[in-house]
């Protein structure tokens, strides 16, 4: 081979060399030109999202604004009739060691609220609801469980607990099996707390705490009744706000930390508006002695509607407990 002939094939491979390095530079520069495109519309996207989606945003902050009053308003009424219930039945009561049996009344209430806590961030307002009527099921089935057994050698009985347990479970099956507010009533230590309370009201001091609570919690009741409009007027306007937005290019739950906040809010106003205890006036008319089943599902409401309305007034975040 020439030297001529060997200066041709070495510049023919550079040039193929230059040729591939080129189209590579070249491919480079035009995945370059489309990923610098596509961010480019996301961006726009985003900032057009963003401010469409800012009067949601304003309505959020103008309902909150419009309820803070409210909230307030229930929350002291809520808790001031909690604590009123919570010395009620120290008057009533007989007092036997240990407990006062206010503490033992506020424990129970505001396990059953734990139970419900980490729920009430997602779960729907029908279902709380539905689901605290059978914490009121349950509490009486407790109570007549206690009736059924008599009263007890005491609460280190553990024979007796493991019967009262046993009745209350089922046809459930094991604690596994039911929802937490359940697992919560069904176990040992919240019967035991329950009995020892229960073993405290004899005679016609059922009907005494009855009566007497009755009263109280139509304070409640009033001072719900009359901020109700406040809430579902409220809760109507972000439920229309969602419904408009469903026929919009852009989404509300395109902002996920927005539409949580929307959704908080309304479970927050749908709660406070209907999670209440107007059929307890009833009770007024009705012979009733065994009144601790409605005392302590009153005290459970009671105490939810506190920590409810107390987080929704101050954040706008989803409930966390």
């Amino acid at each position: 081979m020439t030297e001529a002939e060997v200066i041709t094939i070495v510049c023919g491979l550079g040039g193929l060399v230059i040729s591939i390095w080129s189209l590579q530079v070249a491919r480079r520069a035009e995945r370059g030109q489309r990923e610098a495109a596509l961010a480019a519309n996301v961006h726009e996207r985003r900032n057009s999202a963003a401010m469409h989606l800012q009067k949601y945003s304003d309505l959020l902050a103008e309902v909150r604004d419009t309820t803070k009053a409210a909230k307030q308003a229930i929350h002291t009424c809520a808790d001031d009739v909690l604590m009123s219930l919570a010395y009620l039945v120290d008057d009533v009561a007989l007092h036997n060691p240990p407990g006062h049996n206010r503490h033992l009344f506020h424990q129970m209430s505001e396990e059953i609220f734990n139970a419900f806590g980490p729920e009430l961030s997602f779960q729907y307002v029908e279902n709380v609801t539905w689901r605290f009527g059978g914490v009121r099921r349950r509490l009486r089935e407790l109570s007549d469980s206690c009736k059924h057994l008599g009263p007890g050698l005491g609460d280190e009985d553990e024979g007796l607990i493991a019967r009262l347990l046993a009745r209350l479970r089922h046809p459930f099956g094991t604690s596994d099996r039911l929802p937490p507010e359940a697992r919560v009533l069904s176990s040992p230590g919240f019967v035991a707390i329950y009995r020892n309370l229960d073993s405290r009201l004899r005679g016609e001091l059922g009907r005494r705490l009855m009566l007497d609570s009755i009263e109280r919690v139509e304070r409640f009741c009033e001072v719900q009744s009359k901020l109700q409009t406040v809430f579902d007027s409220n809760h109507a306007r972000l439920a229309a706000a969602l419904d408009r937005n469903s026929t919009e290019e852009f989404k509300v739950e395109e902002s996920g930390q927005l539409y949580a906040r929307i959704e908080a809010e309304m479970r927050s106003l749908g709660l406070l508006s209907r999670l209440g205890l107007n059929d307890l006036k009833h009770f007024r008319d009705h012979d009733v002695l065994d009144a601790l089943p409605e005392f302590v599902y009153s005290g459970a409401v009671l105490f939810t509607i506190a920590q409810v309305s107390d987080w929704s007034r101050f954040s706008s975040e989803p409930m966390r407990h």
